[in-house]
């Protein structure tokens, strides 16, 4: 079929199935004076099912979709492999429930995957759409790192248009019929942004029903600034919704985004590690009128409610981690285990307070104490009592600070 064909039916199929979550009226809400919608950025590595359920706060936590870090289809099938049981295992950590905290309290969690080959796109979308009930699945066209783009997945997929459009149109078809959206993440481009509006019309015309758009290209790694106006541009180019990503750290650069961009929401990864309050802040203060005219009022928390509430993140957080009974050797001694498992949790908690303080004045000056205790003489219950009183005497609402310390490499070449 033509391009022009296969969109018509993926929006046919859109229209005609009923969707497991309602984008559209979540949009429409953002466009008529509600809450602006807000999404929780999928993050390789730290940002698992743990960060996930206390970001969320048992319903409370003022984002309205999250999406759950990629799952890796290989660009080949290995020898000898069966192609469905290869999918289910890669796809078997996936759970459209995680966040459902009870009958009314449920945050609609989205799969994410990322590939090269389109016949295992399909398979593995097929697989969440009608065996794991994802609402929503997403292909990833924007992880920069080396090992990733050299195996031609990721954002190096932005180099050729087509391969975008083949790719995207493998999971829509793969997801057809089951009432699951069908998206794309992307960045502004490869080395350049010079492909931005071909690569965003293939994912569009091969079926996406929106786009989140990270406005840095891949080279860019996460240094530099975001360049909304790319943001922007997307709109002017694309009949379908775009979600703006990068570099949202308050609600203030939300309200400017929104201005520059006029992006249909908002995703948030890295600012959501280094406040956990902000989508809260967001929904408090940031509104758009049908006009859309957008405002942005004054924080709301005080400091003691806002305090306990990131004691709290932390406390799920920890409760989360310290579930954790798989230990990284299972073949050691008991003894050797039991310390292993130990430093695991030391380092999970480590790895909040990293973002968490880097990002907050009063509590830099304590992060290196706090990054050398060491885990076979501390505790991991110790080391959280430790970070608790520090945020119960230094909090302070963050302030437009956005800390790099995502990744190593800043930059790719």
């Amino acid at each position: 079929r033509t391009r022009a064909a296969a969109a018509a039916a993926a929006s046919t199929d859109g229209a005609s199935t009923p969707p497991r979550f309602d984008y559209d009226a979540l949009f429409a809400r953002g466009r008529r004076g509600g809450a602006v919608p807000t999404f929780a950025a999928p993050m390789e590595g730290l940002g698992d099912a743990r960060f996930r359920v206390a970001l969320a706060a048992n319903g409370a936590g003022g984002f309205d979709e999250a999406c759950r870090e990629f799952i890796r289809i290989p660009g080949a099938l290995p020898n000898g492999a069966d192609p469905t049981k290869l999918v289910k295992n890669l796809c078997a950590n996936y759970d459209a429930d995680e966040l459902r905290f009870s009958a009314t309290a449920r945050v609609p969690l989205g799969a994410q995957i990322m590939g090269s080959e389109p016949w295992l796109l399909e398979l593995a979308a097929r697989h969440l759409a009608t065996e794991k009930s994802a609402p929503r699945i997403d292909l990833n066209c924007g992880c920069p790192a080396n090992v990733v783009t050299g195996k031609g997945a990721g954002s190096s997929l932005l180099r050729d248009p087509e391969y975008v459009y083949a790719c995207v149109k493998a999971v829509a078809d793969g997801a057809r019929g089951s009432g699951a959206h069908v998206t794309m993440k992307l960045r502004s481009g490869y080395d350049d942004s010079s492909l931005l509006r071909e690569n965003l019309l293939a994912a569009r015309e091969a079926g996406a029903r929106f786009v989140s758009l990270h406005a840095r290209t891949r080279a860019q790694g996460y240094s530099g600034r975001a360049n909304w106006e790319e943001i922007a541009f997307a709109k002017d180019v694309l009949d379908i919704p775009v979600l703006g990503n990068g570099d949202v750290t308050s609600p203030q650069r939300a309200a400017e985004l929104l201005r520059v961009s006029d992006a249909d929401g908002i995703m948030l990864g890295r600012g959501a590690v280094q406040d956990p309050l902000i989508f809260r802040r967001i929904a408090a203060t940031v509104s758009r009128d049908a006009q859309g005219v957008v405002r942005v009022s004054d924080d709301v928390f005080e400091r003691e409610f806002e305090v306990e509430l990131v004691i709290d993140f932390l406390r799920t957080f920890a409760a989360e981690v310290f579930k954790t009974e798989n230990k990284p050797n299972g073949k050691r001694g008991s003894g050797v285990q039991a310390q292993e498992l130990e430093t695991f949790k030391v380092g999970k908690i480590k790895s909040i307070v990293k973002y968490l303080f880097a990002g907050n004045p009063n509590l830099l000056p304590h992060m290196k104490s706090v990054m050398q205790l060491d885990p076979t003489k501390t505790s991991a219950e110790d080391v959280l009592r430790t970070v608790e009183t520090l945020v119960r005497a230094e909090w302070q609402t963050p302030q437009n600070v956005l800390v790099d310390a995502f990744s190593k490499r800043n930059q790719y070449t």
